[in-house]
């Protein structure tokens, strides 16, 4: 029995070796297939993979896609269909710019059973064989059964896009506005109409989903209601009408008494347009307005033909009181933007237009006033006595004696504009404003003028001795300064110091204010003998005194050393100064106003002159003791 049952293990031993034998070489062979077919299909796509039953299995990504190519183009997807309303337009793939993108379809056709692990730090062998077992369920489920995937479309969006706007030309409907014309005194309206327009945009995406789900199938063409800004015209046209039959006439009142112009039919209608505006309840409704600019054109004629400028009277002091050299005259002015908001008031303001007239009736007459304003003159010469000017209030006088021709020619023409001027009260005299532009064209010469930091020549030199004599003529008469500037240093054309008033044109100017009740005439007188200039201020005295009080000079400083320039227009040995030394000071001038009801006002005047050097020119290769060149001087 013990032999028996050896026998019986060794057999049972045998068999189980052979058994593991025989399985470890099926696993063996199996490993070997999978490997074979791994390597066989390591460049191609697996058995069993399609797109629209086209068999692409052992073929290679460019092998794949010229056979999708191939049988897919044109792409013979199914058609779909555009609807609105009774219209239909049926469409293949090829009219909405469909194809088949070949080789992104072979690409997904190879990436069948083919997955793309993902590593990372965290990645185990058990997520690589996971990953590997899927790819062979894929590759074995496309082997048995079959794997057919969806062609990858694409879209030519630029004939997409001409497709659906040819359509688009047959539907597409401009909105009609409504609208009125008005010719002579017939208003006729037209009213509004509906339009449509086809969304390219929403029926494109509609479009798309019908051709991704390939059944084709039918989809709407979007359409959306355009509504024109205007529709009803109802209750405009019958304003319009109201308006085109009124009889109108301007009337403005003038100097010359009451001018009337009619408006005629013609002009009144193309006078009237049509405005959309927001109604309350958020609507658009069409107003009737007028046309602004047409209306002020004729305004603007009109007042061309009824402005009249006003004219200010020229008097004169004769030594004994006033005498009138030419009369004033009055003016009108039409004001243009006030008669056009007139004229639109009366027409289409809240007020209703009046009721259309029937037939064979004549409209009343209407009359719109023009606002006309009358000018008055400030010298009105019909009111001479009433202006007090009935004796001297005070005066003021300059020594220009030694001056040269040209600032005595200045001198003169300046004061030539100072005979007749006249300040009503309260009013402020501008010696600029008077004197106008000092320049040749008005009559002015070259002479010496400060300009910076030099005496140069240049137009109008003398011109400040004018107006440093009619300052002083304001100082004396005791009238509120307004504007006064000294000069930039001392000139000795008009004695002590403080009492000069420099003026530039436009910018620089000398003002006054008659504080009096009374008009004041001014007037220069000029003596080119004696080298002497008055300006003389009549009126009637305002019951003042007046003192000047000279305070000792401040802040005295010495004048700079000379200067000495080439000059290459002089000759050798000519030497010719062209600037002379002067101290610069602070001036305090002290003006006492005393009033007849004793009261006492003291003004404290200041001027502040800087110090100015002595300047040499002279001729190349003139010797000039103790000369200091322009680079080395200061």
């Amino acid at each position: 029995d013990d032999m028996v049952h050896h026998k019986l293990a060794r057999s049972a031993g045998g068999c189980a070796l052979f058994l593991l034998l025989a399985a470890g070489l099926l696993v063996l062979a199996g490993i070997g297939a999978v490997a074979g077919y791994e390597w066989r299909y390591h460049d191609r796509v697996y058995e069993g993979v399609y797109t629209e039953g086209i068999p692409l299995g052992g073929l290679t990504v460019d092998e794949a896609a010229d056979a999708i190519r191939d049988a897919l183009t044109p792409y013979p997807g199914a058609a779909v269909t555009l609807r609105y309303g009774a219209q239909a337009w049926e469409l293949a793939p090829a009219d909405l710019g469909v194809d088949v993108n070949a080789a992104a379809t072979a690409a997904a056709a190879f990436a069948v059973g083919r997955h793309e692990p993902v590593l990372t730090y965290e990645s185990s062998l058990l997520d690589l064989l996971t990953g590997l077992l899927y790819d062979l369920m894929d590759q074995g489920y496309a082997l048995n059964t079959g794997i057919d995937i969806e062609p990858v479309l694409r879209v030519d969006d630029a004939r997409l896009s001409a497709t659906l706007r040819a359509i688009a030309a047959d539907v597409d409907l401009a909105p009609q506005e409504g609208r009125i014309n008005i010719e002579r005194l017939r208003a006729t309206g037209t009213p509004g109409k509906l339009g449509r327009q086809v969304n390219l945009n929403a029926t494109r995406t509609a479009l798309m989903e019908l051709v991704a789900a390939g059944k084709g199938g039918s989809a709407p063409l979007v359409v959306r209601e355009l509504r024109p800004t205007v529709i009803a015209v109802e209750d405009a046209l019958q304003r319009a009408q109201a308006l085109a039959e009124r009889r109108l006439v301007l009337v403005a009142e003038t100097l010359d008494g009451r001018q009337e112009h009619p408006i005629d039919a013609a002009r009144l209608t193309e006078w009237l347009q049509l405005t959309p505006t927001i109604g309350p309840d958020g609507g658009v409704d069409l107003g009737v307005t007028l046309d602004r600019e047409r209306v002020a054109a004729l305004v603007s004629e009109l007042a061309g033909q009824l402005n009249r400028p006003m004219r200010d009277g020229t008097i004169d002091w004769d030594g004994q009181g006033v005498v009138v050299l030419a009369h004033s005259e009055r003016g009108q002015q039409v004001d243009v933007e006030a008669s056009v908001a007139a004229i639109e008031a009366a027409l289409v303001g809240e007020v209703a237009p009046a009721a259309s007239v029937a037939a064979g009736e004549i409209a009343a007459t209407e009359h719109i006033t023009l606002p006309v304003k009358l000018l008055e003159p400030q010298v009105d010469t019909t009111k001479v006595a009433e202006m007090g000017i009935v004796e001297l209030v005070s005066e003021g006088t300059s020594s220009f004696r030694g001056s040269p021709p040209e600032r005595v020619h200045n001198i003169v023409t300046a004061a030539d504009k100072f005979q007749h001027v006249v300040v009503p009260p309260g009013e402020v005299f501008s010696f600029n404003q008077n004197v106008g532009s000092v320049s040749a064209a008005n009559g002015f010469t070259d002479a010496l003028v400060i300009a910076g930091d030099r005496t140069a020549v240049g137009i109008g030199g003398g011109v400040c001795q004018v107006s440093t004599t009619a300052y002083r003529a304001a100082f004396f008469g005791g009238f509120p300064m307004v504007e006064r500037h000294a000069h930039g240093y001392v000139v000795g054309w008009y004695g002590e110091p403080g009492m000069d008033a420099s003026i530039y044109t436009p910018s620089v100017d000398f003002r006054f204010r008659n504080d009096t009740q009374h008009y004041l005439l001014i007037k220069s007188y000029v003596n080119t003998a004696k080298g002497t200039l008055t300006f003389r201020i009549f009126g009637t005295k305002p019951g003042r005194t007046v003192e000047m009080v000279r305070q000792p000079a401040t802040n005295v400083q010495p004048a700079p050393p000379p200067l000495y320039q080439e000059d290459a227009k002089l000759a050798k040995g000519q030497i010719k100064q062209v600037d002379w030394a002067v101290k610069g000071m602070d001036v305090v001038i002290k003006r006492v106003i005393r009033y007849a009801d004793g009261a006492v006002k003291e003004e404290n005047i200041v001027s502040k002159y800087r110090p100015w050097r002595a300047i040499y020119l002279y001729g190349p290769g003139t010797p000039v003791p103790g000369k200091k060149s322009a680079a080395a001087t200061p």
